[in-house]
């Protein structure tokens, strides 16, 4: 499971600058449109070799769900062993999330990776994904990661009319239920954001109600990400501590409230930052 803070959607013709002074932790490969005769998988895939190379940053690939036939015959033209995660959006069925996995699972056979190693992330852009969320986190193990387009759900749910305040106020109670789900299964939250300017406001809002990271076309907003999603001392130190006293005698601490629940939540916050620090 990589802890993804900030992750930078790139679409085909957009410029990615791989000598930035602000390294995204992700850098997502946008192939959710159509294919038109524009398209060239040569394309893609050099950038993603030109990514790992010049930033250093994970590659994703994102892509619409449709069949599982059209799904395998998009991720096979730009597959390569530098693809850390798939992206799915549009999901209206479970089976889809289960059909990209066996997809992606051929592929990583095929290549000779070892299966699983590549993360799946569905994101959910509807009220209809949302109410899925249950069987989604246990769909498939390849699920580490839920990605949320928070303006999308919120449209779909109460329509594009209200005001910027309105918004942020029922996405806040969106993302609060989302997270709880998502944290509940120690799994990783992204929230999808296509502005071309993410504001402070919004990202503050989103890292204080329990998403992990953002997706953004901005590139300027990576640092601030970056920083906005980094665990906590405090957090880190009680963290630490509940594994402690687990691991020191847990039926003592299970006396003092230590859940065999809360060990594992706290051994993943652990190893979340873990991650950062190696970076």
């Amino acid at each position: 499971m990589s802890y993804i803070r900030s992750a930078l959607l790139i679409g085909q013709d957009d410029f990615l600058d791989v000598h930035a002074l602000t390294i995204p932790d992700a850098v997502v490969f946008d192939m959710s449109k159509s294919m038109g005769e524009s398209f060239n998988p040569l394309t893609v895939k050099d950038r993603i070799r030109q990514s790992s190379d010049g930033l250093g940053s994970r590659n994703h690939v994102r892509f619409s769900v449709g069949a599982s036939d059209d799904l395998r015959t998009k991720l096979l033209s730009v597959f390569s062993h530098d693809i850390a995660a798939v992206w799915i959006s549009g999901i209206s069925e479970t089976q889809q999330v289960r059909d990209a996995d066996v997809e992606i699972r051929r592929l990583e056979m095929e290549h000779g990776i070892d299966p699983g190693t590549i993360s799946l992330i569905p994101e959910l852009n509807s009220v209809r994904s949302i109410s899925l969320l249950d069987s989604i986190l246990t769909a498939v193990d390849r699920v580490a990661t839920i990605a949320l387009n928070l303006d999308l759900v919120c449209s779909d749910l109460v329509g594009a009319a209200s005001d910027s305040s309105d918004d942020l106020f029922v996405q806040r109670h969106i993302l609060a239920e989302v997270a709880m789900k998502v944290a509940g299964q120690n799994l990783l939250l992204i929230v999808t954001n296509l502005d071309s300017q993410l504001s402070t406001q919004k990202m503050k809002m989103v890292a204080s109600t329990g998403a992990t990271g953002m997706l953004t076309q901005d590139l300027n907003s990576v640092a601030s990400l970056n920083d906005e999603f980094v665990l906590t001392p405090a957090r880190i130190d009680q963290a630490q501590t509940v594994i402690q006293q687990w691991l020191s005698n847990p039926v003592d601490a299970q006396e003092n409230g230590v859940t065999l629940q809360a060990f594992k939540r706290a051994t993943h916050i652990v190893g979340l930052a873990n991650q950062v620090d190696a970076r």
